[in-house]
């Protein structure tokens, strides 16, 4: 492990004890919740149904949110249904199983004040987008050996530290906002010469405290360098990154980064042995993974409307690359960043808790 890689995680740390033991108040796990993350992390096929069941409607919140979800637009034509293992039917268990994930966390952790290029809905609807992306690279025929369960976790809290610090630093994390946007380049770039550290190795520190899996924290730790990771996480850090990729060319929701990084850039994409490095390949799985993102979009959003396929499935030309000086932002950069492509409009799925 090279000296600045040390030096960084131990300003992480020290940014995550000084956040929770300051401004940020986050609850332990509750064992019902607990248990539920058992069964994400298991094949669709393995989960027990019933204890799932059972699980979920010891939870008042989850319980109404998934009836909600069972009753909306979506299935409008559809009989009013009150119970719980209906609801499975009618949604299906693996979509069941991503909306206890996404509603539990939105409602334990806290909400941070909406900034220039990142705001609280776009911020958790890119989180859905990667989180979904991250599940289907987990597919048996892509031959990478992980549980979509644990890359569907990776994708979901990637992002876990830049709200963390959004709360905590929010006018100097705003101004790293700022600054990648302005010069077009990656927030976790900026925020090294900010902070001296990155947002996942913050998140990284954090997760260890509710003792999730070392493969999640590792995942999101390093997703933003996969070769810095130690060797036996460095797929699943991989696959967090190239997710994160598909999730920005999607358009859902914002990511308060400053480059959209194009999946033949992500570490698992310049690997020529892997079927990920294709461009046959990564066409498919963006085209696959978007119309998924808005068929699901459909079914969460209580509004019914319909997004809009308004993606390139093999991406759009973009600028080169600019390159940001160390020295600190003088100037905050106020031009508010507006939603794009398909699923603009979706940022209205993710409000309120």
């Amino acid at each position: 492990m090279n000296d600045s890689l040390v030096g960084e995680k131990t300003i992480a740390l020290s940014i995550a004890q000084e956040i929770l033991s300051t401004s940020v108040e986050i609850p332990a796990i509750p064992e019902n919740i607990r248990q539920i993350f058992v069964m994400v992390r298991q094949p669709e096929e393995k989960i027990d149904i019933p204890e799932f069941a059972k699980l979920v409607e010891g939870d008042p919140g989850l319980f109404t949110r998934i009836l909600q979800l069972a009753n909306s637009r979506y299935y409008s034509e559809m009989e009013r249904i009150v119970t719980l293992r209906a609801a499975i039917t009618r949604i299906g268990l693996k979509e069941t199983v991503n909306s206890v994930c996404l509603q539990f966390f939105r409602k334990l952790l806290p909400q941070f004040p909406d900034i220039d290029g990142l705001s609280y809905n776009d911020f958790w609807a890119h989180s859905w987008a990667c989180a979904v992306a991250n599940r289907r690279l987990g597919h048996p025929m892509l031959g990478m050996d992980m549980l979509p369960g644990d890359l569907y976790m990776a994708g979901m809290l990637h992002g876990l530290g830049k709200l963390l610090m959004a709360i905590h630093f929010p006018e100097k994390f705003a101004a790293c906002v700022a600054k990648a946007r302005q010069f077009e380049c990656p927030l976790h770039e900026v925020e090294r010469d900010m902070f001296g550290t990155t947002d996942g190795l913050v998140a990284a520190r954090v997760l260890k405290t509710w003792q999730l899996p070392a493969n999640i924290c590792e995942g999101v730790g390093y997703w933003q360098m996969p070769a810095q990771a130690q060797p036996e996480y460095i797929v699943i850090a991989g696959m967090t990154q190239y997710a994160y990729a598909i999730a920005g060319h999607s358009g859902v929701g914002a990511s308060g980064d400053g480059y959209t990084l194009d999946l033949s850039e992500t570490f698992l994409g310049q690997k020529t042995a892997l079927s990920l490095s294709k461009e046959s390949t990564q066409a498919k799985l963006k085209e696959e993974i978007f119309a998924a993102l808005e068929d699901k979009s459909a079914a969460l959003n209580p509004e019914g409307k319909q997004a809009k396929k308004a993606y390139d499935v093999a991406g759009s030309s973009r600028p080169a690359r600019k390159t940001a000086p160390s020295a600190t932002l003088k100037k905050q950069v106020k031009q508010p960043q507006k939603s794009k492509g398909m699923f603009g409009w979706i940022r209205s799925l993710f409000r309120g808790n």
